[in-house]
């Protein structure tokens, strides 16, 4: 029994709206397609490409930068602030796993996108 994909909201930007129905005919998770924070993007009216779609540097700035960030303020709360570790150190550890945990988020967006021959963004609204 094929159930059917969740309804998109009106109100989002119509250039995801369709992009959006395109993931959903490829068969693509909405956890994958749609994941929380893009959905408050589209929300707010910003017309961003969901991360299955987006450019491979995007997808390594966009959820390096998220983690490096999340990441860098729960060692410092948990660990770093007690050990008299640099600032220039901290940060420098906070951007390396940034960067890693980017590369390896983009690289598996990429091979969604590819697995279900999608196109990128930017094909699509051009």
């Amino acid at each position: 029994m094929n159930a059917q994909p969740p309804l998109i909201p009106e109100h989002y930007p119509p250039q995801v709206r369709r992009a959006l129905q395109k993931l959903d005919a490829a068969g693509a998770k909405r956890a994958m397609s749609a994941p929380p924070l893009y959905r408050l993007f589209w929300r707010l009216g910003w017309d961003v490409a969901p991360p299955v779609l987006a450019s491979f540097a995007t997808n390594v700035l966009t959820t390096g930068l998220w983690f490096g960030a999340g990441w860098g303020l729960a060692m410092w709360l948990l660990f770093w602030r007690t050990t008299g570790m640099t600032g220039a150190t901290m940060v420098a550890a906070g951007l390396l796993a940034g960067l890693l945990f980017g590369v390896c988020m983009a690289l598996l967006l990429r091979y969604q996108r590819q697995r279900l021959g999608l196109p990128l963004w930017s094909e699509i609204n051009h």
